[in-house]
């Protein structure tokens, strides 16, 4: 959940879609999509690519062109693909066929090929739709495209950054992790901020503009990797190099909410994939449950990407299970705030791994007036969203101090997990709904310290005495 200047309060806020309007997921079945890829190899003519076309494939885009309108077709999971048009039709035909082609050849895994994503102009995507399309019998999957949004609560106060402390980050020193590439997928970055200008190895915001609208992925890429010791502002978790992807569309006018962009996602995801990406932050949430992305995340924890995921701000809004985090294998994260305790807004559930901080968490945003920021350049904000980047920090340290040992992403989650703090709010258990294992604690993490057995439940009790944080004040 991600709030815009008009909707600041919970419980005040319409409730999110679960689905992109007028956007479909459709996979063929492997035989049927590399039969159109041999076919487009030997076809030199767009009547032969249309004769090589299949029944069962051509029946279900003529379905969708002459009754919902088709405007384009795309390969997921494929970097560098422009849309295909679908007017006029013998040029809608041809061009399909060279997107799937594409889709059966081009990603960077088995797995994640076939895949399209469908945008179409009129009627609605609904169980009379989907039935229709998953009859064919070249059709392996349908779905409509989950909806996503920003995990960032709001009513930002500004202090210090306590977050630091909390998880015992200056307990010990770090390991150098200037070797480890972490992926920030969000709303974008200042990249020409002074506190991560060195830090950003990468910055893609394919069919965008450059500017951070939101603020949003500048305030989470500064607690991953802000410089340290350099003379401004905060300091990040890691000094890793990130990789920033802008996964949501430019606003149209000003107040606009955010619009998430699957194929940028996918294209993002199917990087990461392909390249010496370790870890993932994905700040972001929803109420649908995607087989398509289930299976580019299970490939990329195969592959030893950890990704870290926030669990969301609706707990008052009926505390919904949101995705990412509720996939397997994922670290879902919540948020306490500086008492230790859950912030009110954090969603729980079994699904939960562990919590970090995520109330007042001061840390960059862009240098211009950005939607979520009452300020320029610096801001403390709530959300499981700012929780989320202290694990993706962490997971970088780790990923570095276990370099000679190979370890795995599910080792590095593991490790997170097994060496979170027991809070006095947990009462003695290992694993609660609200808490999953604990707070995040670095310096157990890294092995340089003992982990926080008394002394760190001392310091729990320690906080869990303190007044708890004042609401925010819109």
């Amino acid at each position: 959940m991600a709030p815009t200047q008009a909707m600041r309060v919970a419980g005040d806020r319409p409730r999110r879609r679960k689905h992109v309007p007028g956007q479909l997921i459709v996979r063929l079945k492997p035989a049927a999509a590399r039969q159109i890829a041999a076919a487009s190899l030997q076809a030199t003519t767009s009547r032969a690519l249309m004769a090589a076309m299949p029944d069962d494939v051509r029946g279900p885009i003529d379905f969708l062109r002459d009754n919902f309108g088709l405007q384009s077709m795309k390969p997921l999971f494929v970097v560098g693909d422009d849309e295909a048009p679908a007017q006029p039709q013998a040029m809608a035909l041809a061009a399909v066929h060279r997107s799937i082609a594409r889709s059966a050849t081009a990603p960077p895994r088995e797995a994640l090929a076939g895949f399209q994503i469908v945008q179409l102009k009129d009627g609605k995507v609904d169980a009379g739709l989907l039935k229709r399309l998953r009859a064919s019998r070249a059709v392996d999957l349908v779905e409509p495209v989950p909806n996503r949004w920003l995990s960032a609560a709001a009513d930002p106060m500004k202090i210090r950054q306590w977050g630091l402390r909390a998880i015992r980050w200056f307990d010990r020193p770090r390991p150098g992790a200037g070797r480890v590439h972490v992926a920030v997928l969000d709303s974008g970055v200042d990249a020409g901020h002074p506190d991560l200008v060195d830090a950003i190895e990468e910055y893609r915001h394919d069919g965008n503009g450059p500017r951070d609208f939101l603020g949003h992925g500048t305030h989470v890429s500064g607690t991953i990797a802000a410089v340290v010791n350099n003379s401004v502002g905060i300091a990040g978790l890691a000094n890793c190099r990130l990789h920033c992807w802008k996964v949501f569309d430019d606003p149209k006018r000003a107040g606009d909410d955010e619009n998430f962009n699957f194929d940028f996602y996918s294209k993002a995801l199917a990087a990461a994939l392909d390249s010496n990406i370790k870890v993932i932050n994905l700040s972001i949430g929803g109420e649908d449950h995607s087989k398509t992305e289930a299976t580019a995340f299970a490939e990329l924890i195969e592959a030893g990407v950890v990704i870290s995921t926030a669990m969301g701000n609706e707990f008052e809004d009926g505390n919904p299970k949101e995705y990412p985090a509720g996939y397997v294998d994922t670290i879902g994260v919540g948020a306490v705030d500086e008492s230790h305790r859950r912030a009110s807004f954090s969603n729980t559930g079994k699904h939960i791994k562990l919590v970090a901080p995520g109330v007042n968490i001061l840390s960059t945003v862009p240098q211009v007036k950005a939607s979520f920021a009452d300020h320029t350049s610096y801001d403390s904000w709530p959300g499981t969203s700012m929780a989320t980047p202290h694990v993706t920090g962490a997971a970088a340290l780790v990923y570095i101090n276990k370099a000679k040992s190979r370890a795995s992403g599910l080792a590095v989650a593991k490790r997170l997990i097994a060496t979170a703090t027991k809070l006095p709010a947990m009462r003695g258990k290992d694993f609660t709904p609200e808490y999953g294992a604990g707070l995040l604690d670095v310096a157990a993490a890294l092995g340089r310290a003992k982990a926080a057995g008394k002394s760190g439940r001392k310091t729990a009790k320690k906080a869990a005495k303190a007044k708890p944080a004042r609401k925010g004040r819109k």
